[in-house]
């Protein structure tokens, strides 16, 4: 009986227990909902980081918030991977814009990825089209032309034409820039346009030509290399421009020796540099010249954080080359003698690379060597993305790790770093 009454109990617990509720269609929304809601909240705090940090440091655009965010749609693709080879001739330029290639050809241009994938590609039609890159942004125009473009990884930003005829171009890193063109009642002409495209300096050079342009970081001044003759000598000059002021601040004479390009490497400080020039200054007196004794500059590259490499033909041989390294200030860091032809050299994020006739040599920002690759013969240019390098060659684009030897390299250490 007790048994009987036990197991009457339990059927009466079993049949008070509630019944479990279905979950409704409003829950399965909120359950799709919370997650959408937290995307946008982490997407909108990267708005605000980016946004703030480009009011401090003036370096970030609404074109790179944009490139950043269409990377990320693109980005579950990739492309056949390298070799990328070109469908009919050698491009004209082919340049670093941000971790990717711009490939510049004067019927028009396209981005490369990591992955040889086309991220963007425009058409234009320029005799002689040319390009320079700066804080993930490209300003591509025809030398000898009145047009230019300036463009992002993944879109034309805008395009201009101009009612004189183009001499050179250059971009800043806050969007201005600096256009040389011929000039009508004068030799040449300074033409300077901030990042909403409004004319905001003009200058006249009465008789010299202007060569090279640069803007500075906060798109504030500019400075510009200049060449002309007087009683049958060439002479060179580089002036620098405060945009307060209607004539160039400041006068640099080089005499005789060109100087083919000025650069911003440090705020308001100017790397000239040319076959039998390297200079850096900053301000009336702030002079540093290079002593390149009998030596003459071969090939030079900046990287985006002011670091410079430059190459030096060692008494003017084509064989022995000397590889050297500077600070944003001038101060050298490094020298490596280099036993073969340089062709091409370039450096990122503390590395460099370094293409000879038949090696990609690596080295870090001390002058060690780090890796050495066997290269085409037919090998252009070089351009160093940290980990990985790509060599252009006459047909295509290869891509090599920027660490690690296949073969030993023919180089030499000549002086320790310092």
């Amino acid at each position: 009986m007790k048994e009987e009454k036990k197991k009457a109990v339990n059927n009466n617990k079993k049949s008070e227990k509630k019944p479990a509720k279905k979950r409704s269609s409003g829950s399965v929304g909120r359950g799709i909902i919370i997650p959408v809601i937290k995307v946008i909240l982490v997407v909108a705090v990267v708005l605000i980081l980016l946004l703030v940090a480009a009011d401090r440091f003036g370096n970030i655009s609404f074109s790179n918030i944009g490139d950043y965010f269409s990377g990320l749609v693109s980005g579950a693709k990739s492309g056949s991977g390298y070799p990328y080879y070109f469908e009919s001739n050698t491009p004209d330029n082919v340049i670093k814009i941000g971790g990717n290639l711009l490939v510049v050809k004067n019927d028009g241009a396209f981005v490369l990825d990591s992955t040889a994938k086309k991220i963007s590609e425009s058409q234009f039609t320029y005799s002689n089209a040319l390009a320079q890159s700066v804080n993930s942004r490209a300003i591509i125009y025809d030398a000898g032309g009145v047009n230019y473009r300036v463009v992002s990884k993944t879109r034309l930003l805008y395009e201009k034409a101009l009612d004189s005829k183009i001499i050179t171009a250059s971009l800043g890193k806050d969007g201005s820039a600096a256009v040389a063109v011929r000039g009508t009642s004068a030799m040449s002409r300074l033409l300077v346009y901030n990042k909403n495209q409004k004319l905001v300096y003009d200058w006249s050079c009465a008789k010299e030509n202007i060569i090279s342009t640069a803007v500075s970081d906060n798109g504030k001044c500019a400075a510009v290399s200049i060449v002309g003759t007087e009683n049958g000598e060439l002479y060179s000059k580089v002036l620098f421009f405060d945009f307060d002021y209607s004539e160039p601040l400041y006068v640099y004479d080089f005499g005789e020796k060109i100087v083919a390009r000025v650069s911003f490497v440090n705020g308001n400080r100017i790397m000239a540099s040319g076959e039998k020039v390297l200079s850096f200054i900053k301000g009336e007196k702030d002079k540093e010249d290079i002593d390149l004794s009998l030596n003459t500059l071969s090939c030079i590259y900046t990287a985006e954080d002011n670091m410079t490499v430059a190459v030096l033909s060692k008494y003017g041989s084509s064989t022995v080359k000397i590889l050297k390294g500077y600070s944003k200030s001038g101060r050298e860091l490094f020298s490596v003698e280099i036993n073969s032809n340089v062709r091409s050299v370039s450096c990122s994020g503390g590395y460099i690379s370094v293409l000879t006739d038949r090696q990609l040599l690596s080295f870090n920002k001390r002058g060690k060597s780090v890796g050495s690759s066997e290269v085409p013969s037919d090998g252009i240019s070089c351009f160093t993305n940290g980990s990985s390098t790509y060599v252009l060659t006459t047909g295509s684009v290869e891509k090599y790790r920027t660490f690690g030897k296949s073969e030993k390299a023919n180089t030499t250490q000549s002086a320790q770093a310092k």
